[in-house]
């Protein structure tokens, strides 16, 4: 018998061997009672198994559905709409692949003409939603942190990803508020509608350039200034934005004066795009559910106009306190307290007695923003400080300064002179807006500008000095420009700096939410953190450092802050004593194509002029982030 016909025996005698055994379980499950199973046919094994999937999503579709009706048949929300319709309608359709977890599959008959049988264990299911209900008391607690931190648009969207999620779980899930559980399905609407209720806004000034009208607004909650907040308003020809409100302030650019002495804003609370690029089961009950609409998040704003000096103020009534919606709330809203507010007291900075060197230089400044040309201040620069400044005016999107009258702040750090608090706005093409501060940096001696800087947001900026309060003062400064600079790079598109700043043997793990299933990698290892939603990486750094060029290159821009972050000094063996550090900071990523929120961990080594990352890791979740003794575990860092 010659070796061909031997080799083919053989695999015939185990393909028989296989489906026989096939058989026989199959008929197992199929005679038992604790799975579910079904049989799939397609011209592909993927499209047999997509088959299979979706029999075995609609027979479990049904059972739930079943089961909701005979429990929760009697409860009402605060709307008066029937509790069971609520859970029935979304667990029906909020199911996806993804959401179950051990899902088995065995092939039947190849391709062309496959058919597959798959099969998962009942128990599963009481998992999905066991997993589902603490994926809703995360996004509580995020939003109860963010709230008490003034991170408004986060408390929104957290609190209403929580609301969708628990319209869509099988059984009712109870969270602590003030001390008392409720029910998140009941409690979470009239609690996102109390934080708008908060939320009071001023027009503090109105230039008229150009035959538009830019309207300076100050956002308050709850008697501060919010620390962000997200929205759209509507210029005289359609809403435009997202706006981000950064540090209470934000300026709204009119094209017409507002008629009937109204300026209207939604502010944005269901942040849909991003959920549904972040986590799976959003992406499927969004678009399987209808969102309720909050309806307090629309404010008309009441103003006083005057065209022929082409002004806008705010309504005498609320020139002192601001105005809130004046929308007719149910008593049950009214009742709702907001969380506690969280202010820590500044660390005090040795500001700059003789600042009018550093005021003109800053005069300068804001005539070339008006004018659009870098040129204006070059004397007041050095050749590396203008290579910044004409990079930021010239290709960085449209500038702006906010308000008519600038105020700044000069203090000594590091052997500089900091101009602080340089307000402006970023357009980009796709009618993206950022308010930011910039911060300038001058040479002492000088007195030119060497660089400048988005300024950290005033929490990150806390964190960091409340953090390092028994620091040396140049540590802490230390930190703090080199976040700046951070993500600052990632705004000009700063490939140059990037590769300096990290290690040629630097740890770099990068995370992407997945849209899709994971292909094949094409870069890097993939790291596997037991997240079903993200595709980790682990990149050298010619890699990562070509994967950003890559986004530079495609992408208008790609805008990064920073906030809520953690420093310490840590002791790594690979690093000179005392000179490493980790922060641990929430970074909120936006390009014109993608978006995202996470958290960064970043080991540094800040003992030469330029401190280096010698760790890069990206996590999604503040909940369970692997803390950097995990890490460097893990990684023998």
């Amino acid at each position: 018998m010659n070796a061909g016909r031997i080799v083919m025996l053989i695999c015939v005698y185990l393909l028989v061997h296989v489906y026989g055994h096939a058989q026989v379980d199959i008929q197992q499950i199929k005679s038992s009672s604790n799975y579910w199973y079904a049989e799939g046919q397609g011209a592909t094994i993927d499209d047999a198994s997509r088959d299979a999937l979706s029999q075995i999503i609609n027979q479990i579709s049904v059972s739930v559905s079943s089961k909701t009706q005979e429990v929760d048949n009697s409860g009402q929300t605060a709307d008066g709409v029937s509790y069971s319709s609520y859970t029935q309608e979304g667990s029906v359709k909020s199911f996806s692949f993804a959401s179950l977890q051990n899902v088995h599959m065995m092939v039947l008959h190849p391709e062309p003409g496959a058919r597959v049988f798959r099969w998962v264990e009942k128990n599963e299911v009481d998992k999905m939603f066991e997993r589902r209900k603490n994926k809703i008391l995360d996004f509580v607690e995020t939003g109860k942190l963010a709230e008490r931190d003034l991170q408004i648009d986060d408390a929104l969207r957290n609190y209403y990803w929580a609301l969708m999620l628990a319209r869509s779980n099988r059984d009712a899930v109870y969270a602590d508020f003030n001390g008392e559980s409720v029910n998140c399905l009941v409690f979470l609407p009239i609690k996102i509608k109390s934080v708008l209720s908060h939320l009071k806004v001023k027009i503090e000034d109105c230039i008229e350039r150009d035959n538009r009208y830019y309207l300076q607004g100050t956002f308050i909650y709850d008697g501060k200034a919010v620390s962000s907040l997200q929205l759209d308003y509507f210029d005289g020809q359609s809403f435009v934005g997202p706006l981000t409100v950064r540090d209470g302030v934000a300026e709204l650019e009119l094209l017409s004066l507002p008629v009937n002495e109204k300026v209207q804003v939604r502010y944005e609370y269901s942040f849909r795009k991003q959920g549904e690029n972040l986590d799976t089961e959003l992406r499927t009950i969004f678009s399987e559910m209808s969102a309720p609409v909050i309806e307090n998040a629309f404010v008309e704003i009441p103003v006083k106009v005057n065209a022929r000096k082409g002004t806008v103020k705010m309504a005498k009534k609320y020139e002192k306190e601001g105005f809130t919606s004046s929308m007719a709330l149910e008593p049950s809203v009214a009742a709702v307290a907001t969380e506690t507010i969280q202010v820590k007291k500044r660390i005090e900075v040795e500001g700059v007695e003789d600042d009018a060197s550093f005021q003109a230089a800053m005069k300068a400044v804001e005539s070339a923003i008006k004018q659009c040309n870098p040129e204006c201040a070059f004397a007041y620069f050095t050749s590396e400080g203008y290579k910044l400044f004409e990079q930021l005016l010239k290709y960085t999107g449209r500038i702006t300064l906010v308000g008519s009258n600038q105020q700044y702040h000069f203090v000594r750090a590091n052997g500089q002179v900091l101009g602080k608090d340089c307000k402006v706005k970023i357009r980009f093409s796709n009618g993206r807006s950022f308010m930011e501060k910039l911060t300038f940096r001058f040479d002492e001696k000088t007195k030119k500008i060497q660089s400048l800087a988005l300024a950290l947001t005033k929490k990150a900026e806390d964190d960091i000095f409340n953090a390092a309060s028994t620091w040396p003062e140049v540590s802490r400064y230390t930190i703090l420009q080199f976040m700046e600079d951070y993500q600052t790079a990632y705004l000009l598109q700063r490939i140059d700096y990037l590769d300096k700043i990290f290690s040629d043997d630097a740890i770099i793990i990068t995370g992407t939410m997945l849209k899709t299933a994971p292909k094949a990698q094409v870069e890097g290892l993939p790291v596997d953190f037991g997240k079903n939603d993200i595709r980790y990486t682990r990149l050298n750094k010619k890699q990562f450092i070509e994967k950003l060029r890559t986004h530079f290159n495609e992408r208008e821009y790609v805008h990064l802050t920073f906030e809520d972050n953690v420093t310490q000094v840590i002791n790594a063996p690979s690093l000179p004593p005392a000179t490493a550090f980790v922060i641990q900071i929430r970074q909120i990523y936006n390009s014109p194509v993608y978006s995202d929120q996470g958290y960064l961990t970043l080991v540094l080594d800040a003992s030469k002029e330029l401190p280096i990352i010698h760790v890069r890791m990206w996590q999604p979740d503040k909940s369970d982030m692997m803390s950097i003794e995990e890490f460097m575990s893990k990684f023998k860092f």
